[in-house]
């Protein structure tokens, strides 16, 4: 109880020892319920600073360590609430993008099939370099191992069918803004 007083009346000395004595408690116990470490250490920052900046209202019925505790629970459940509306704020941002995408689908559908037939009209071993690192998401190493070319092969093929696309792409915004 005398530490609580002497909290209570501002002593940072003894703020400081009860940082040192229960911080650690504090993030154990904490840590257990979620284990996370990130919203324990957040939990722990908050106990303290909450002690420090309530400490004129700390009671001197109960001793520090069950207010702390108690404060360490109540910052806890404010800490899953934030995390839960996270994640649903989240998964509602995916889910737009979602429904955006869909919407889009009909839009970019057409330059889809631009680029589609311009991967067609490729080169045969550049377009199946292309399509092995970009739709089988093969390493250089890997296609040329399958291939039995070099890896810089690889790497000059996706180089210039990656130009080829640039150029194709910019020639087709020329073409939509005449």
């Amino acid at each position: 109880m005398n530490e609580v007083l002497s909290i209570k009346n501002g002593s940072v000395k003894s703020f400081e020892q009860a940082y040192h004595l229960w911080s650690e408690k504090i993030y154990t116990f904490i840590f257990r319920q979620c284990g996370s470490e990130e919203i324990a250490d957040e939990v722990v920052q908050q106990v303290f600073v909450r002690l420090w900046e309530k400490r004129t209202s700390l009671s001197t019925e109960y001793p520090l360590n069950v207010q702390l505790f108690r404060m360490s629970r109540t910052i806890f459940i404010d800490e899953l609430r934030k995390a839960a509306r996270a994640r649903r704020y989240a998964d509602k941002l995916q889910q737009q993008k979602a429904e955006n995408f869909t919407e889009d689908n009909f839009e970019n559908k057409e330059i889809l099939d631009l680029i589609n037939r311009a991967i067609e009209a490729m080169p045969a071993i550049r377009k199946q370099v292309f399509l092995m690192s970009r739709r089988e998401h093969l390493s250089h190493q890997q296609i040329a191992e399958k291939l039995g070319i070099s890896p810089k092969t690889v790497e000059n093929h996706i180089g210039l069918a990656l130009k080829y696309l640039r150029r194709f792409t910019l020639l087709m915004i020329l073409l939509a803004l005449y």
